[in-house]
């Protein structure tokens, strides 16, 4: 099993349970949990960047080469999916 599924699968079982004030952040836990990753973030659109068709990315690469990432819209108005893993390429 590789790191990104390890985060993914609790990522989402904290956001499903939501924060309460005073909660270190899910991203703390992870480094807690000795899981070393760097954390990354960006947009990526279309080539028609007139066509307004842009995501917000979330990604976390941890030691081993996997990848755990969620999308937005470019606004965020639609909410994050859920985090998935991807193994590494």
């Amino acid at each position: 099993m590789f790191d990104a599924e390890i985060a993914a699968t609790l990522l989402n079982r904290w956001h499903r349970k939501g924060a309460h004030p005073g909660d270190p952040s899910p991203l703390e836990l992870l480094q807690e949990g000795k899981l070393h990753f760097t954390h990354e973030g960006g947009d990526v659109h279309a080539d028609d960047i007139a066509a307004d068709r842009r995501l917000r990315v979330e990604c976390l690469t941890f030691a081993d080469g996997s990848r755990a990432l969620r999308v937005t819209d470019a606004g965020g108005q639609s909410g994050w999916t859920r985090w998935t893993a991807a193994e590494p390429v």
